[in-house]
């Protein structure tokens, strides 16, 4: 069994962790030992404890030194969490990348990082990586975390024969001593940021960085008992130190879901019933719209039972936000409202969700206010790859909706006088990676990280978020724009999955339109009309008609300069593999802008 560690990195914590759930059931996903199935099944912690351990002695074999760079390019899976943990317990630094990634992106990574191995999930992988090898000087091996029947050709590798090499040359005394000897100084990981523009830079994080999240994994009151639901990317920070690092650290269970795909995430929702949900604002919007199609469907006796108690639970959340109790009448009804909103939860496997957070983008405060009256718990809060990530947050008994809260403990932020958001503090990042002009450019002499976000504090002290500096439409009329705001005032309409804002430049704003296809097509079976197809439902007159009357709820809600006055519907939706969206879904809105030229000078043509 472990000695005890001085918790100053992430490697001790580790070890500490272990010392404390030795044979618990831990870690639960469908791969286990590099082969997929299609039941659940699960590590202890002996045995992910054991695996690392032998990866150790692997990455010893292979002659890497401290701070030398190792690779992960692969979906999420167990052998992705032992990887990254055995190189935390070797000092050694990971270099996350996305598995979506081409071979000339993943390539740019591997050669700025100089990571020295890579670590992929299939053979696929590896093959694509091999096909760059001639150029990366630095790159000496791929290792397939897939089990294959045979072992392949170098430069190609299985981690199983790594693992099966590291079994009789384990050194947990040499291990201890390296583990002892990490500060907080020194660097876990160069995260590459997705990039909307131009190559990605490699943010540089340490221990202390990652570190500086802690308070937040007891600031939620979770502990041993909760389980949490990933489907983050590990290779995005927020789903690294939010469900990796954070249920590490709280002694909970990990259950990796089967895919990102909405079906895979409902499956896991139902099968596994979580009690922690950390997500990106899309997949709240998903869940929201499928809880009012499951509603819809029922009789209308039910669908009015089930908006009184949406109605009650929202009165009450919106009292006890104020420090207020419940009047005796309402306290009744909320416990009745709570047992029929546990119903609705329970068809979506979200019943025993005690903690839901979003992050990566704004939420609406609609849905946030969905989410409570449910008796969901939803916060949201705020930060970037460069901020470890998080910056900001609402808290339990301080969640005010429309804001992504008050800094976190040791974090201070302020606004500019041009309104970016500047942020100083343990999280903020070691610089860019080899890359000391922007480094210079993003941290400022006082030690201030410019965000490159505008965002406003009221008087309490909480966050807003309005919009991307760069981002900030300029009309020809010279008005200034959020476009932010206004896209995401769509987000719970159940028949658009995203609107896109033209208008910089231009004497009034458009916009491009992306169905959500499946509610959609439902929509128009019901309707009887013919058109099925993507294509085929974009361009129909009455789909049309659906479209713009959404749009007419959203501008009468808006100024005459913001309303959206054309709109047209793309023939399928954003991807990261088609190139407007990042991995993270943030718009990649110059790539948009040129993808749809044409499109875009329809909705001005003869102005």
């Amino acid at each position: 069994m472990y000695p005890d560690f001085e918790e100053t990195n992430l490697a001790a914590i580790g070890l500490n962790r272990a010392r404390e759930a030795w044979n618990d059931t831990k870690l639960v996903s469908k791969f286990k030992h590099g082969v997929h199935g299609p039941a659940w099944q699960s590590y202890s912690v002996q045995e992910q404890n054991d695996i690392q351990h032998r990866l150790v002695a692997g990455w010893s074999m292979l002659g890497l030194e401290e701070r030398d760079r190792v690779a992960i390019m692969s979906v999420n899976r167990p052998r992705w969490i032992f990887t990254l943990n055995s190189l935390l317990l070797c000092n050694l630094v990971a270099v996350p990348v996305y598995p979506t990634l081409t071979a000339e992106a993943a390539a740019f990574i591997l050669a700025d990082s100089g990571a020295k191995y890579i670590v992929v999930d299939s053979l696929a992988q590896a093959t694509k990586i091999a096909s760059m090898i001639d150029r990366l000087p630095d790159l000496k091996g791929i290792y397939v975390m897939d089990a294959l029947d045979a072992e392949p050709e170098p430069p190609i590798h299985t981690l199983d024969a790594l693992l099966e090499a590291g079994r009789a040359l384990v050194d947990l005394e040499r291990m201890y001593a390296t583990v002892r000897e990490i500060t907080a100084e020194d660097t876990a990981a160069i995260i590459y940021t997705s990039g909307t523009t131009g190559h990605p830079k490699g943010v540089v994080l340490t221990h202390g960085n990652f570190l500086s999240q802690r308070p937040l994994q007891t600031s939620f009151n979770l502990g041993p008992d909760d389980v949490f639901l990933n489907h983050l990317p590990f290779s995005h920070v927020f789903g690294l130190t939010a469900d990796l690092f954070g249920s590490q650290a709280l002694r909970a269970t990990l259950v990796i879901a089967d895919g990102i795909e909405p079906e895979k995430i409902r499956h896991a929702l139902q099968t596994i019933r979580p009690t922690v949900l950390m997500s990106v604002p899309r997949l709240f919007e998903k869940v929201f719209v499928q809880v009012q199609q499951v509603v819809a469907e029922r009789p209308r006796p039910v669908q009015s039972l089930f908006h009184g108690a949406l109605a009650v639970g929202k009165r009450a959340f919106d009292l006890e936000s104020e420090g207020r109790a419940l009047p005796v009448g309402l306290a009744i009804r909320h416990r009745v409202s709570k047992r029929i909103a546990r119903r609705v939860l329970g068809r979506a496997g979200l019943d025993r969700v005690r903690l839901a957070y979003a992050g990566g983008a704004p939420i609406s405060p609609e849905l946030c206010h969905f989410y409570q009256g449910l008796g969901i718990n939803l916060y949201q809060g705020y930060g970037l790859t460069e901020t470890s990530p998080v910056a900001t947050v609402n808290l339990p008994g301080k969640n005010k909706l429309g804001t992504v809260g008050p800094p976190i403990p040791g974090v201070e932020v302020k606004i500019a006088a041009d309104g970016e958001i500047l942020i100083r503090g343990a999280n903020i990042m070691n610089g860019y990676f080899n890359n000391p002009e922007a480094t210079a450019e993003a941290i400022d002499a006082e030690g201030w990280f410019h965000s490159g976000d505008i965002g406003a504090i009221d008087a309490d002290g909480y966050l807003s978020i309005l919009d991307r500096k760069k981002e900030l439409i300029i009309t020809s009329g010279g008005k200034n724009i959020a476009p932010l705001p206004i896209e995401s005032a769509f987000n719970t309409d159940p028949f658009i999955e995203r609107v896109v804002l033209i208008g910089d430049q231009r004497n009034y704003l458009t916009a491009l339109v992306c169905l959500e296809l499946g509610v959609v097509r439902d929509w128009a079976a019901k309707q009887g009309l013919r058109a099925s197809t993507h294509q085929e439902l974009a361009n129909d007159p009455d789909v049309r008609n659906l479209i713009g009357e959404s749009i007419a709820r959203v501008n009468g809600k808006l100024s005459r300069y913001e309303q959206i006055k054309k709109f047209a519907i793309l023939e399928h939706s954003f991807t990261p593999q088609s190139g407007e969206i990042t991995p993270t879904e943030k718009l990649k809105r110059r790539v948009i802008a040129e993808k749809y030229r044409a499109v875009i000078d329809g909705l001005y043509a003869g102005t």
